[in-house]
């Protein structure tokens, strides 16, 4: 019987109505759509200009920046594991799928709400880089393992801009934004579990992915969970901690450290909030970034 629960369990999450939407199609779609298009080429032109560009000006020595390694010897207790990069690779899709399936969903009344959803990234992205544009940060990464994908990701990404780290903050606020609007459209939320569940499950693999294939560090995750909890995203403290208890828990994601993580990113999250009550959050991580060995 427990095993029947858990197999539809399963089935539920892998037939959610979010995983197979076509990204590549909706992100067209809700650039088309007057409802849409002002905030999607808002948010375009905010990810050239705020996380591209300061990147490649720094690269090719246009206006450098002051760039801090943020590796810490609890990344070395993370083995390299290239097979993450399929879900690392999926944050930009999980967020545009999750619109495209709640217009799918409920129609032009989500529009307005979708619109809000883009330039609450539009502002994450801003606030992220209120550190980026005073000092970068970068990891060590394996240049030649994993393959293709990894070649592609080392070609098109300077790796600059680590912390706060973006797919945290991101993925973070697409289950928290997403699963509000769900319970606020629909008429039976409890349908919608499948959905909601997925947004949780991609979350923390997300997170968990960006270590294991090495494109952050411990110290870029509590970045990024504290820069969405601190700019008034609607995520909470509470939940932020869900996130990192959470973390290398599931199915083949396990980690003999992982406690030892886990306490390392939770007690740095409490000490970012601590600093939070007389610094911005940008000022608390570029504080941070200025005094880190």
């Amino acid at each position: 019987m427990e095993r029947l629960s858990s197999l539809k369990k399963d089935r539920a999450f892998f037939n959610n109505r979010i995983k197979h939407k076509n990204a590549i199609q909706h992100a067209f779609l809700f650039l088309i759509k007057k409802e849409t298009r002002s905030a999607g080429l808002r948010l375009l032109h905010t990810i050239w200009a705020y996380f591209f560009a300061p990147q490649i000006m720094t690269k090719y020595h246009i206006k450098p920046r002051p760039v801090v390694h943020v590796d810490h010897k609890l990344d070395q207790k993370i083995p390299f594991q290239p097979h993450h990069v399929s879900i690392y690779l999926t944050f930009t899709h999980l967020w545009v799928r999750s619109i495209a399936f709640l217009y799918r969903e409920f129609g032009s009344e989500s529009l307005p709400h979708i619109s809000d959803f883009i330039k609450a990234i539009d502002t994450l992205y801003k606030e992220s880089a209120k550190v980026y544009l005073r000092v970068q940060s970068t990891t060590n990464r394996p240049r030649y393992l994993g393959g293709f994908y990894f070649k592609l990701i080392h070609l098109l990404d300077p790796h600059l801009h680590c912390i706060p780290s973006l797919h945290v903050g991101i993925v973070g606020l697409t289950y928290t934004r997403i699963t509000s609007l769900i319970e606020q459209l629909a008429d039976d939320p409890e349908r919608y579990k499948p959905e909601m569940d997925y947004l949780w499950e991609q979350t923390v693999l997300i997170t968990d992915s960006i270590l294991f294939i090495k494109q952050h560090s411990v110290n870029c995750v509590s970045a990024g969970l504290f820069t969405l909890t601190s700019n008034n995203c609607g995520f909470s403290e509470a939940r932020a901690y869900k996130v990192i208890n959470a973390m290398f828990t599931g199915k083949g994601n396990t980690l003999e450290a992982a406690e030892e993580v886990r306490e390392y990113i939770r007690d740095l999250y409490t000490i970012f909030l601590k600093r939070n009550e007389v610094l911005t959050s940008a000022e608390v991580l570029i504080e941070f970034l200025e005094n880190y060995p």
